[in-house]
């Protein structure tokens, strides 16, 4: 069983703060996730928190980029939708980010530069936590709704026999690693792992859609 964890820690908003990989009894559990770009770099990222506000772009990030710009993932409309801070200090674009949603975050300054997001680990209080991301089609950009490194053939969107490819940017390289399912299964290294807060592309079936649906893979 995985447990829910921030870049550094996860704290009980109703207790006192506790070691990374312990469970707890609150179904407040806070974390976060620290992402790290170098100059230059682009990180392709997703929201898996719950945000304490709106999670608009200025509730997320707010100024926390030096020097940047974000890309958000259309998925109805199939194309990117820039985004950037003006001149009054607030980001352009302000519809709300969901979990599952995919967007890039490009670092413009010359040293690195890092974003954190914060809210409440997703779980519902003595169930099993779902997370839905609907009408998957054609190439999507999507990430893992729940803040927790997950091996790619243990996800539910992975055994869709319609997902064909998966793409894994390589923040590294500046490229994408490239996964394929064959007649055996998928390419994928062993144990390959999508670490927590970053996305991925998938492509499908011509023609095909799938709704993916995941349950929380830890206990609070």
């Amino acid at each position: 069983m995985k447990k829910a964890w921030g870049a550094v820690a996860v704290v009980a908003l109703i207790a006192a703060a506790i070691a990374i990989g312990q469970d707890v009894t609150s179904v407040n559990a806070v974390g976060f996730n620290k992402i790290t770009i170098g100059p230059g770099k682009l990180a392709l990222v997703t929201l898996n928190f719950e945000s304490f506000g709106d999670s608009t772009l200025e509730d997320l990030i707010g100024h926390q980029l030096v020097r940047g710009k974000v890309y958000v993932w259309n998925r109805v409309a199939k194309e990117y939708i820039p985004a950037s801070i003006g001149k009054d200090g607030k980001w352009s674009y302000t519809n709300i980010i969901h979990r599952g949603d995919a967007f890039w975050i490009k670092n413009e300054d010359t040293a690195t530069n890092s974003v954190s997001f914060m809210g409440e680990v997703p779980y519902t209080y003595n169930n099993s936590a779902t997370a839905t991301v609907y009408n998957l089609s054609g190439v999507e950009a999507v990430g893992y709704a729940y803040p927790v490194d997950m091996t790619w053939t243990n996800t539910t969107l992975s055994k869709e026999s319609t997902v064909k490819t998966m793409y894994y940017y390589n923040e590294t390289a500046g490229g994408y690693d490239i996964y394929s399912r064959g007649k055996t299964g998928w390419n994928t290294p062993n144990a390959f792992a999508i670490p927590a807060g970053r996305a991925f592309w998938i492509k499908l079936s011509d023609g095909a859609s799938v709704d993916w649906t995941e349950v929380a893979p830890y206990s609070l």
